[in-house]
This record gives C-alpha cells, sequence and structure tokens, in this order.
C-alpha cells in the first residue's frame, strides 16, 4: 500500500509546485564600503621624557595625569647644601677677586719698576707667578659658583609644551642629576588600532575608520601600519577627527574598499548545490535559476555583484520552495 502512494506523492509536487504563489522584489544599485572590525585605543601622538638639571628633593605642583600649558611650573628641586654651597662659594669668590685686583695692582707696580731698572727681576718674577695662582684659584672658585648657580636655576622644571604629564616619580624624593621625573604625554592624540595580521597587506595609509565609543563616534584616517605585530595582531595608527581622551577604548571599522553591486533581500536567496542562487521571474511567470556572488552581506540585505538582466524580478516570498523552469503565480 506504501508503496503505491509514494509515486502518487512525486506526481502531485510539480502539480502542487506549479500553484505557488510568490512575491517579486527589484535589485537596488549600491555602492557599500567593505569593512574590516578592529578593537583601538587613543594613544598620545608622541612622549617625551622630562628630566632634571638638578640633584636634590623633588617637589611637585601638578598631580598624576594632570594637562598642563606651555610654561607651567612642573616641579622644583630643593638642596638646602646646595644653596648653603652656593653662599658660601659667592662669598669666596667676591673675596678672592678683590685679592686679585690687589695682586694685579701690585703686580703692575713691580713691574714697572723692574722696567725702569729700580726693582729686580726675581722679584718681578716670583709676583708674577702669585698673581697667575691667585687667578686660576678665583677662575676654578668661579667656575663651581657657576655650576652650582646654574643647577638652581634648573631646580625650578617647566612644561616645554601643552600635553599630560604622567609616570611622576615619587613626591618629595631625592633625585640625581639627570634623572627622569616625569613623561609628557602630547596634546594631539593618535587612535592604534589592533588588526589581523592576515590583513596587513590589504591596509594602506590614507584609508578611513570609523571609531565608536561611549564618549564619541568620529572619523580616522590610517596614517601608519607599524611593523610589529603581538598575539598575531598588528597596529595600525590612524589620526582622528576630533581629540579624543586618552587611553579610550573604541571600537573601529576600516574600510577597505568600496563595492558596487545591487542590494536584495537576504530571504530571497536560497543555497542550491551550497551556492547562493535567486530565482529571476520572467515575463510568463517562470522561474529561472540564477547563481551570485556575494560581495558584501549584512543583517537582512546582502550586495551582489551586478550581473543581473535589466528591469529583473527576483523571487522573494517563497523562494525556497522555488525550482529551476516551475511556474509560479506573481502576487
Amino acid at each position: 500500500m506504501f508503496n503505491k502512494i509514494l509515486p502518487l506523492i512525486f506526481i502531485s509536487l510539480p502539480l502542487f509546485a506549479s500553484g505557488l504563489t510568490i512575491s517579486i522584489t527589484h535589485p537596488v544599485k549600491k555602492s557599500l564600503p567593505l569593512t574590516l572590525q578592529a578593537t583601538a585605543v587613543v594613544v598620545a601622538k608622541n612622549q617625551s621624557v622630562i628630566t632634571t638639571q638638578s640633584a636634590g628633593i623633588v617637589h611637585f605642583f601638578i598631580t598624576q595625569n594632570a594637562f598642563v600649558s606651555r610654561g607651567d611650573l612642573i616641579a622644583k628641586v630643593n638642596n638646602p647644601l646646595r644653596q648653603k654651597r652656593l653662599q658660601f662659594l659667592k662669598n669666596r669668590v667676591a673675596l678672592q677677586t678683590n685679592e686679585l685686583n690687589t695682586e694685579k695692582r701690585k703686580l703692575k707696580n713691580i713691574k714697572e719698576k723692574y722696567t725702569m731698572g729700580v726693582g729686580s727681576k726675581n722679584s718681578y718674577l716670583s709676583e708674577k707667578i702669585a698673581f697667575s695662582q691667585l687667578k686660576e684659584t678665583q677662575e676654578n672658585t668661579q667656575n663651581e659658583y657657576d655650576i652650582l648657580l646654574k643647577e638652581q636655576l634648573n631646580a625650578a622644571i617647566y612644561a616645554p609644551k601643552d600635553g599630560v604629564v604622567t609616570n611622576l616619580s615619587a613626591n618629595n624624593s631625592f633625585i640625581h642629576y639627570g634623572e627622569k621625573i616625569a613623561s609628557l604625554l602630547s596634546a594631539d592624540n593618535f587612535v592604534k588600532l589592533f588588526v589581523d595580521a592576515s590583513y596587513a597587506q590589504k591596509i594602506k595609509k590614507g584609508m578611513l575608520v570609523k571609531v565608536q565609543s561611549s564618549y564619541k563616534n568620529c572619523n580616522a584616517t590610517i596614517i601608519n601600519v607599524l611593523p610589529q605585530s603581538s598575539d598575531n595582531l598588528i597596529e595600525v595608527m590612524a589620526k582622528p577627527t576630533v581629540k579624543l581622551p586618552l587611553n579610550l577604548q573604541l571600537n573601529a571599522q576600516i574600510e577597505l574598499k568600496i563595492l558596487t553591486g545591487v542590494l536584495i533581500p537576504k530571504e530571497a536567496i536560497v543555497l542550491v548545490n551550497n551556492h547562493p542562487t535567486i530565482y529571476l521571474i520572467d515575463e510568463k511567470n517562470i522561474a529561472h535559476l540564477f547563481f551570485i556572488n556575494i560581495q558584501k552581506d549584512m543583517i537582512q540585505n546582502a550586495l551582489i555583484k551586478n550581473r543581473l538582466p535589466k528591469n529583473a524580478k527576483i523571487a522573494l516570498k517563497n523562494a525556497y520552495m522555488l525550482h529551476d523552469n516551475l511556474e509560479v503565480s506573481v502576487k
């Protein structure tokens, strides 16, 4: 009995399908970007090191991650021993300068007497040696004073440019001459993107990037692809159109290229032999199989290459029930 029913079912399928009612849609020409998803973070355009040209106890006048303008006071380096030494040397330089002036006048007198023949040569030479020794001593003292005075003048540390000061040394700690006390991040920020390394050859300078965050959405332009990678990700630098806060986490879309084709509803696409397909309906309401190439897959639509005939009518509703050369009713 069952064997007799099966042939009847297969015979009746074409009869049932031939009365299938469908709806149709028309393709829409469209240009859409081919995008690549990436994570990103806002980083400083550049980073410079702030060092001290003075030794002593550092006292900061700003807090960590504070924004500063060029010329703002960042810190002072206090050194009581240096200040005492400076005062001592200042007094000593003044004293030695007076002694040197006195010795200079004395040498002049002895030289004049020696020239006139009323003074001995030995006295003149001894006085000349004494003057040279005193002058050398005075110059050494003056040099030491000048070096310490320069350190004292450099004890006040100012911001060389606008930016954010970070990585501060411990406040009120002792620092040595030339030691780093902070980092200065430039006011201009970049977006650093982390992209799958397999796309390295496709990323080019000048490509548009759309960035999204809880702070603000904006565009950016790729300016460099860094020759380094970690965890199979390459780093790509982009310049945003607006200023973004440092360390802000972002989601990014890189526009690899612009795709041109036709947009159709995904409901119209079926798989035939594992290949995306649509059915075109001719003037006699006959369905014809048509293989397509999907360029971009979206939530509700798909962008396909435009190889369709002019004024094509695409089966929409009940498209999955069609087969080639099937007559249908168009609603």
